[in-house]
């Protein structure tokens, strides 16, 4: 990540968040051996309420039949600012939390600005 990342994991670039119009990610994680069925469980616990949020368009999660405690994230929000206030959120501090042990490596994302 960049000097200019901010977030409160540092994990979203600052041209990012100020964006007025849609923002998308594509992320990918991997669990650690062992600790698969712990992160898909705090997965699964946060995909309703993060569907429920203001902003979001779209919050799709999907896995690799051949990569076993694989995941592959795609979101999309109306702007910045619901992104933020997404990982914002009480419940996304305590997913953030739970997962920190669990990832094998470093989570992988790509910033997307839709072109519609």
């Amino acid at each position: 990540m960049s000097t200019d990342d901010t977030t409160p994991d540092g994990l979203i670039p600052a041209a990012v968040l100020a964006s007025d119009t849609p923002v998308a990610v594509y992320g990918y994680a991997r669990a650690k051996a062992g600790g698969e069925g712990r992160m898909l469980g705090e997965i699964q616990a946060i995909i309703g309420l993060t569907r429920k949020e203001d902003g979001c368009e779209q919050y799709v999660v999907h896995t690799t039949p051949d990569q076993p405690g694989a995941f592959a994230f795609y979101e999309r929000w109306s702007s910045g600012a619901h992104l933020l206030a997404h990982v914002s959120q009480p419940f996304m501090q305590t997913y953030f939390a739970a997962i920190a042990d669990l990832v094998e490596g470093e989570l992988e994302a790509h910033w997307l600005h839709p072109l519609s």
